[in-house]
């Protein structure tokens, strides 16, 4: 009897895209034409049963291996602990220790609730029932103020919008879990909590899409933040795949709708900054126009001005809006490897304004660093951007002084994560001779990866492994050249 060459279901990726899938082991042929990473195939789908010795039992065909660099980069972040204090800035010399501790206490809490309540990775996924509170009991506890940059305890909109959604939306209930199974994948390297983490993300989608056609026009806060589950999943991931399609799709949704009804439009706000951040870093313009992300932006007025969404926004909202309209600006050229000069002064024209910006609110306040870090790394993304000569911002300062505020800020999970976007900008700008500000930089980025679990940061460290290879010239236009073959958002 001749042995099949073909699987007998699609891959994933071709299931969750809905594309015609050839079925080609170890990996489908139809994902590598469309440039796209095959996730493998399983052998029992959510619902469906298993026959024969493997009843009961998840296994995906291998991926390939993506080489050596990866492997190093992975080994780094999961053997930081052993990196010497003698090798460290003063300022963070004592993350390295505590960062392996805090991994391994909190991942064993994550673990210890889903052993007690039974719930393992074979076990069918119920989107009602109890076997996932183990992941919505890690995301209220460790995820839901990841990105705030107040002062704790916190009542963020995950907790006050999302965490209430998972007791009766069933799709909000498995992406969270989703969320939370990949971020703890990553922290414990966990092979198989990524695979229940793609099963959550899958039977979410297909669970949102046939809630969409169910007829209702109306807004549904649920269906919003799914999509912006989905999003952030996506990023956590690391692939980047479907980021923009779920942004796209919650940007429609919403604007079609008008405002999202939460107080101060959390989740509109939320997917504008994802939108300006996303396109920054990928060849697309952003999906919101400068009149919707100023629309959006306002929402946070209050008599004495604009205000700061701690919860929602690493920097203030007027840097926010000067990185779209710097954003804007370069894509909107004909020609990006020669900027005209009326262009060039324009950029020049909001560089001024960044480096101008008055921040004496935040003087005072341990967050300045995070502002200051902030506000010269959009000065570096402009230089880079546009190919600004050294004289114009005195671009070995703004690097000097980038990395001395980096260093000062506190040491609080979200306030370290909340530069990784600035710090990129100033890594991508780093000299040959910049050794010592890039053994920092990868440090900073690995022992963050390690703490949060968001696979982009580790994206991140590859990115710049990959640009420091490339003359200075070429780094320039890094994202739009292609020298990159994989989407990064930050």
């Amino acid at each position: 009897m001749i042995r099949s060459d073909k699987f007998g279901t699609a891959c994933r990726t071709c299931r969750r895209r809905g594309r015609k899938c050839d079925r080609t082991l170890p990996a489908c042929l139809s994902c590598s034409k469309r440039g796209v990473v095959c996730e493998g195939y399983v052998l029992r789908w959510v619902g469906a049963a298993a026959r024969g010795p493997l009843a009961g039992q998840v296994s995906t065909a291998k991926r390939s291996k993506s080489g050596v660099g990866e492997s190093t980069l992975l080994a780094e972040s999961r053997h930081t602990k052993d990196v010497s204090n003698a090798e460290l800035p003063p300022a963070h010399a004592h993350i390295i220790e505590a960062t392996s501790a805090t991994v391994q206490e909190s991942g064993a809490r994550a673990i210890s609730v889903l052993r007690r309540q039974n719930w393992g990775i074979p076990n069918t996924v119920e989107a009602d029932g109890d076997n996932l509170e183990g992941l919505i009991e890690y995301y209220g506890r460790e995820l839901s103020a990841a990105f705030y940059l107040g002062y704790g305890p916190a009542e963020t909109p995950y907790t006050c919008h999302i965490l209430p959604m998972t007791r009766s939306i069933p799709f909000v209930r498995c992406a969270v879990a989703a969320l939370a199974s990949c971020h703890l994948a990553n922290r414990l390297d966990d092979d198989l909590l990524r695979r229940q983490s793609l099963h959550l993300r899958v039977e979410s989608m297909e669970s949102l899409r046939a809630n969409l056609k169910s007829g209702d026009d109306g807004l549904d806060l649920g269906r919003l933040a799914c999509m912006l589950l989905l999003a952030q999943l996506d990023l956590c991931s690391g692939d980047c795949i479907e980021f923009g399609t779920h942004l796209e799709a919650a940007s429609t949704y919403i604007k079609s709708r008008g405002s999202d009804g939460t107080e101060r439009g959390f989740f509109e706000q939320r997917l504008a900054w994802l939108d300006v951040m996303g396109a920054t870093t990928t060849l697309r313009m952003p999906h919101w126009t400068s009149k919707d992300i100023k629309a959006t932006l306002n929402k946070f007025r209050t008599p004495s001005g604009r205000e700061w969404g701690f919860d929602v926004f690493y920097c203030p909202i007027d840097l926010l809006e000067y990185t779209a309209d710097i954003t804007v600006l370069y894509k909107v050229q004909p020609d990006l490897n020669e900027i005209g000069q009326e262009a060039t002064q324009k950029a020049i024209l909001l560089g001024n304004a960044v480096r101008d910006w008055d921040a004496s609110a935040y003087i005072s306040d341990s967050r300045s660093h995070i502002l200051e870090v902030w506000r010269l790394g959009i000065i570096l993304y402009l230089v880079r951007l546009f190919q600004l000569v050294n004289d114009i911002f005195n671009t070995m300062d703004l690097l000097e002084n980038i990395f001395r505020h980096a260093r000062a800020i506190p040491d609080r999970k979200s306030w370290n994560v909340s530069t990784t976007w600035p710090l990129f900008q100033a890594g991508l700008l780093l000299s040959r001779d910049d050794k010592e500000a890039k053994a920092w930089l990868r440090r900073e980025l690995l022992t963050n990866y390690q703490t949060l679990g968001c696979f982009n940061l580790y994206r991140a460290v590859e990115t710049l492994d990959q640009a420091w290879q490339l003359s200075d010239d070429d780094r320039c236009d890094f994202f739009t050249s292609g020298l990159f073959n994989r989407k990064l958002v930050l």
